[in-house]
């Protein structure tokens, strides 16, 4: 394969812990099990040893995308007591140094995951001994799905050019802002403020959620900018998928602009996919989109977005 080789990733296999990175969105059908995989295969191929998985709790397909068969195994069994590692859901892919971890889709009550059996898996995932470990999410707010959306180090937010994606981007961000409020917000003493100047938002002069940190800090200064360097620590890479236009790729530079400024938390614009029916035919033929079609623009596209999340991380690459 024509891939970049990297040489010499700072985090290696034998450490604990990874780099976590997440993909979520706020609809479903934009491409989050596509982009998920192939940046997998893409940070696999350049030699760091990646996990991904699949933690849509009600209905994974990320193997189909991966061109994998369902595999025997899935968390399920580790969340049941079936199996005593985390590390033994992993099953090998066609790529080396790339390992999938499913859910099931024999068991639908994972969608209602239990906070206790929540708390198992996140503590799992921490535990990973690899370079990366990307998470492909379930669509929409549940806070499962935010949970595992902020334990990330990079949070992907995936999107489509239609304006119900759009606006459903902005509510998933919004969500996952005021999810991590609530996590901080009692640990400073802050949740009655909170609490009193979003019952009376419009007289509080609290229009977008930036606002609010002003708002904490006018009558709290001390625990109020200690909220906010917490928050500071949560940003959005925004990914747009299906562009069919130069319009549509600069979309994203837009909604990066808007999103930073109404959250006053750092928002990137990562990357762009366009549209192009070599997605539909890899998927029918069950092969991952840079097997299939290694020379088109897509495979561009994502190595671009699969660098960005790699350099930090490098000590020295080789083309």
């Amino acid at each position: 394969m024509n891939l970049t080789t990297l040489n010499n990733p700072i985090r290696g296999s034998a450490q604990p812990g990874s780099i976590i990175v997440v993909v979520g969105g706020g609809k479903g059908g934009i491409g989050k099990s596509f982009l998920s995989s192939n940046l997998g295969i893409f940070l696999a191929n350049m030699g760091f040893n990646t996990v991904i998985i699949d933690c849509d709790l009600g209905a994974p397909n990320l193997h189909t995308c991966l061109g994998e068969e369902p595999p025997k195994v899935n968390f399920h069994n580790f969340l049941t007591g079936k199996m005593d590692n985390f590390v033994d859901c992993a099953v090998a892919t066609q790529f080396p140094k790339l390992r999938f971890i499913s859910g099931s889709n024999d068991h639908q009550e994972l969608a209602n995951i239990s906070v206790y059996d929540q708390s198992r898996l996140m503590g799992a995932i921490y535990g990973l001994e690899a370079d990366f470990t990307i998470l492909d999410l379930s669509a929409g707010t549940h806070t499962s799905t935010l949970d595992l959306f902020l334990m990330a180090e990079r949070h992907i937010v995936a999107l489509t050019p239609d304006p119900t994606s759009i606006e459903n981007a902005y509510r998933f961000m919004r969500a996952a802002f005021f999810r991590k409020i609530k996590r901080y917000e009692r640990q400073l003493q802050l949740d009655a403020v909170v609490a009193g100047l979003m019952q009376n938002a419009q007289e509080n002069e609290i229009r977008v959620p930036s606002d609010l940190f002003n708002q904490i800090i006018r009558l709290e200064p001390n625990k109020g900018q200690e909220l906010k360097n917490i928050m500071r620590r949560l940003s959005f890479d925004i990914v747009i998928n299906q562009t069919r236009s130069t319009k549509e790729v600069q979309l994203g530079q837009s909604i990066a602009a808007v999103s930073k400024k109404y959250f006053g938390l750092h928002t990137n614009f990562l990357g762009h996919l366009e549209y192009d029916n070599a997605v539909w035919h890899a998927l029918r033929k069950r092969r991952p989109l840079i097997l299939e079609f290694p020379h088109s623009n897509l495979y561009s596209q994502i190595l671009s977005i699969a660098r960005d999340l790699a350099s930090p991380h490098l000590k020295k690459a080789v083309i």
